[in-house]
C-alpha cells in the first residue's frame, strides 16, 4: 500500500512538472523619463517563423498571452497589475500583417522576438492590454513592421492623454535603456527532465508494488 501511494506521488508531481516546462516566460524591463515599467511576459512557447526587421527574412517569435508587473506614465497613469491576458490577435499576424483593437484605435501582433537585440525584440505591433476599467494599453517598438519608424525608440500609448505614439526617450532624448531576460526559474528543459525522472520513479514503485511475494503465506 505505501508504495501504491508513492507511485501516485510521483505521477503527480511529474503531471504537475511538465506543464511548467512547456511555458516560456520573460522579465522585460524599461526605464524612461516618461514612461518605465517592470513586467513578467508569459508565452505560448509555440515558436513561430515571421518575417523580421528584413522583410524578406523570417526570424523566430513567441506571441505574449499574458503579462504582470507595473508600469509608470509620467504625468499619466500608473499601475501594478496581476497576471492579464493580452487582448488576441487574429491568426497569421507579423509584424507586416497586424490586428486591430476592438474600438479600431491600435494595431497588435502581441509578438515578441527573445534572439534579436535592442528593440527589435518588439515590432511596430507591439503588446496590448485591456486593463479592468477599460483602459487600454500599448507598448511597441520603432524598429521594423507596419508605419514603423525603422530608429531605436520604444513607444508607447494609450486611450487616454497619451493617444499619440511616444517615444520612450532618455534625459537626453535618446532611446531609453531596457533589458530582456529569461524569467528566473529552472530552464524548460532541466523541468521536462525533472518531471520525466519522476516518471520514471513512478514506474520502479509500480513494479515494486504489484511484484509476487517470495515467500509463501502460511494457512495456519
Amino acid at each position: 500500500m505505501k508504495k501504491l501511494t508513492l507511485t501516485f506521488l510521483a505521477l503527480v508531481m511529474t503531471f504537475a512538472i511538465v506543464p511548467a516546462a512547456l511555458a516560456g516566460t520573460f522579465t522585460y524591463s524599461i526605464d524612461g523619463q516618461n514612461f518605465s515599467a517592470n513586467l513578467v511576459l508569459n508565452t505560448d512557447n509555440t515558436a513561430l517563423s515571421v518575417p523580421g526587421s528584413d522583410p524578406a527574412v523570417d526570424i523566430e517569435a513567441y506571441t505574449v498571452t499574458s503579462v504582470a508587473g507595473t508600469f509608470d506614465i509620467v504625468g499619466g497613469p500608473s499601475e501594478t497589475f496581476a497576471d492579464t491576458p493580452t487582448v488576441p490577435a487574429a491568426g497569421g499576424v507579423n509584424a507586416y500583417n497586424l490586428t486591430y483593437s476592438p474600438d479600431g484605435k491600435f494595431i497588435f501582433d502581441n509578438l515578441l522576438y527573445p534572439e534579436s537585440s535592442g528593440n527589435e525584440i518588439l515590432d511596430s505591433g507591439g503588446i496590448f492590454l485591456i486593463f479592468s476599467g477599460g483602459y487600454e494599453l500599448n507598448i511597441f517598438s520603432g524598429a521594423f513592421g507596419t508605419s514603423s519608424a525603422g530608429n531605436q525608440y520604444y513607444y508607447f500609448a494609450d486611450n487616454g492623454s497619451f493617444d499619440s505614439n511616444n517615444p520612450i526617450i532618455e534625459s537626453n532624448g535618446g532611446p531609453a535603456v531596457d533589458g530582456l531576460d529569461s524569467a528566473t526559474a529552472p530552464e524548460p528543459g532541466s523541468l521536462f527532465l525533472f518531471g520525466t525522472g519522476f516518471l520514471g520513479l513512478a514506474f520502479v514503485f509500480y513494479r515494486e508494488a504489484v511484484k509476487p511475494s517470495l515467500h509463501p503465506v502460511s494457512n495456519r
